[in-house]
């Protein structure tokens, strides 16, 4: 499975330049961040993903993508899913591809399950052919940002000269329409909200579900509904409580999802080993044998009347 390295360009004009300064200054680092900023958790993080639908006539994959740090750069090190052909049934449907038939997985589930490591960062990019069947022509990142000029990959090419330095918003997130039988404008199909509206995901969406679409670039059209995936929590592990901790006792705290908190401060229990019958069965005796023993050294230390 080949796997692609998207790099940033070293070399900036002025106005560039003083762009990233700017997004550098107005962006701030947060632990947890699920949208067109990154991905980044503050912890091992499991993420189920569904695949929905594709339309267009490019053939498509989306990849998750990590960004090393050691490099300049974000590395394609997961392919979620992927379309062995560009639709079901050549352009009908708005070239629909569906799951199973156009599109498949490396396991063949519509289910594909990503833990992201914590406090990595990490990136969504659906790539792309242009028509010709080579499968890394162009890219579309979940990351804003990384939609401009200012990022390549060696054999590829994204012809979106327009985004800049800033880069151009290519994917949305959360609660939107799509309507594939419509020519209408997204922000129109949205009831006036437009894409950057629907930017970031919060915990809570996360844990309930929610939707990931793409814009691939191709016809400028921007309406967000050439691949289209589920995306929600997985199961975190159950983390078993040692004998010693049972023993001792300790807490046992859960977090109602609201917000973007987790901190687990909601319902606070205690819990303590219960001792076994035998146990206390044991522990009578031994209390019982005591006393005697006390009471048989007291009577002999008692004077003789």
């Amino acid at each position: 499975m080949t796997t692609l390295t998207l790099v940033k360009k070293t070399s900036f004009t002025v106005a560039s330049l003083a762009t990233t300064i700017l997004l550098s200054i107005c962006t701030p680092v947060r632990a947890f961040m699920f949208g067109t900023s990154g991905i980044q958790f503050d912890r091992d993080t499991s993420i189920n993903f569904t695949f929905d639908q594709s339309h267009g006539g490019y053939q498509s994959s989306l990849w998750v993508a990590q960004d090393p740090l050691k490099d300049n750069g974000y590395t394609n090190i997961a392919r979620l899913f992927y379309e062995t052909k560009p639709s079901d049934n050549g352009s009908a449907d708005d070239w629909k591809g569906s799951f199973g038939r156009a599109v498949t997985s490396e396991n063949g589930s519509i289910t594909q399950t990503f833990k992201f490591l914590e406090n990595q960062t990490y990136a969504l990019l659906l790539w792309s052919d242009t028509g010709t069947g080579k499968q890394f022509e162009q890219y579309a990142s979940s990351s804003t940002f990384m939609n401009s000029p200012e990022w390549f990959a060696a054999g590829t090419q994204f012809r979106r000269n327009e985004c800049l330095v800033a880069g151009c918003q290519q994917a949305v997130f959360g609660d939107f329409k799509l309507d594939y039988s419509s020519n209408d404008s997204f922000t129109n199909i949205n009831g006036g909200k437009g894409p950057e509206q629907y930017s970031l995901l919060t915990m809570a969406q996360l844990a309930q579900g929610t939707k990931i679409s793409f814009d691939d670039a191709g016809g400028n059209d921007l309406d967000f509904q050439d691949f289209t995936v589920s995306a929600q929590l997985g199961p975190e592990p159950v983390k078993l409580l040692t004998m010693a901790q049972r023993a001792q006792g300790t807490k046992i705290s859960s977090g109602i999802v609201e917000g973007n908190d987790r901190d687990f401060q909601d319902f606070t229990v205690s819990a303590e080993l219960a001792p076994e019958p035998v146990t206390v069965f044991g522990t009578i005796l031994g209390l019982g044998a005591l006393a005697a023993a006390r009471s048989k050294k007291k009577r002999q230390q008692q004077p003789e009347k």
